[in-house]
């Protein structure tokens, strides 16, 4: 008795999508770019034209999203990723779409510290902060991902390492060695930076915990 998934014969299966993704033609990844672009992808939905593109390889290789035989693989990039956009828009502005910065880390003239996050959600069902705010490790990896910027920069490493641990000014310019000239121009230098990475705010709901 052929107890073959039926799916497989209208589909294709993991091997087969793995196949096909590394021999993409470069003309359909440019092509596949363009129209994420001309959705207007980062506006609507936060994501690049490339982590648009990056999705869909994931949720293909993953067979999340199954490809049709009878679908070339332009078509597929295309469809799939309008679905991907029109769910992250979805997410994006039902959300306080970007906590910035300053929320998740708060600086001011005496304190930089971490926010609450989930107070940053509004009209957010239940379900939805439960996704992607489960667990408090979240804040904790974007604050990783920020001191990652700063790991060639003693100066910058130690000022939020320590706004962190909500040191007074005071104290900060006795741990780091700072003059009060130069602590404001280590917190100018974070605040730029890390806006400069994150021009849109921070998407920590992205991370998995």
């Amino acid at each position: 008795m052929n107890t073959m998934d039926t799916s497989t014969a209208t589909h294709y299966n993991e091997i087969e999508v793995q196949d096909l993704v590394d021999n993409l033609k470069n003309a359909d990844v440019t092509r596949s770019l363009q129209v994420y672009r001309t959705l207007g992808c980062a506006a609507r939905s936060g994501l690049s034209e490339h982590d648009v593109f990056a999705h869909v390889v994931v949720e293909a290789l993953s067979l999340k999203r199954r490809w049709p035989r009878d679908l070339k693989a332009i078509s597929f990039f295309i469809k799939t990723g309008k679905s991907i956009i029109s769910n992250e828009e979805e997410k994006y502005s039902r959300l306080m779409v970007t906590p910035s910065v300053d929320e998740l880390l708060t600086i001011d003239d005496e304190m930089l510290k971490p926010t609450s996050a989930t107070a940053k959600f509004s009209h957010a069902s239940a379900e939805t902060i439960i996704e992607h705010a489960q667990s408090d490790n979240i804040i904790s990896i974007w604050i990783q991902k920020i001191q990652q910027l700063f790991e060639d920069d003693p100066q910058a490493d130690c000022f939020i390492k320590q706004k962190l641990e909500e040191q007074k000014k005071s104290r900060i310019l006795v741990l780091c060695e700072f003059t009060d000239q130069l602590y404001r121009n280590v917190e100018k230098r974070v605040k730029d930076k890390v806006r400069k990475r994150f021009p849109n705010g921070l998407p920590w709901w992205e991370v998995e915990s």
